[in-house]
């Protein structure tokens, strides 16, 4: 195989790859959402309430002399941050607000 061929395979590659790649970008945006994102209010409250509980159990696991004590307060923390941003994404829904003791 002479230069010229060898070039033009390469480029006739790049060429197929460059039209692949845009061919399957294409159907992946105009492909229909298989999974819709619209939840209830409800189903958003019981979510918060359910990473609160786990933060609730994260922070009984942390102990002061625990070797693992910070581990388990970053999960507790993290879960309180989820906790609260599906808190406000229920009472934008039109949830009644929760209040906790």
């Amino acid at each position: 195989m002479n230069r010229f061929t060898h070039t033009l395979t390469q480029l006739g590659a790049i060429a197929a790859l460059a039209a692949g790649s845009n061919a399957l970008t294409t159907l992946a945006v105009a492909a229909p959402p298989t999974q819709s994102v619209a939840a209830t209010a409800a189903d958003l409250q019981a979510k918060a309430d359910h990473h609160a509980m786990m933060a609730a159990d994260y922070r009984d696991r942390a102990k002061t002399d625990s070797k693992h004590a910070i581990s388990w307060f970053t999960m507790a923390n993290h879960c309180d941050q989820k906790a609260q941003a599906y808190r406000i994404a229920a009472l934008e829904t039109g949830a009644e607000p929760t209040y906790r003791r």
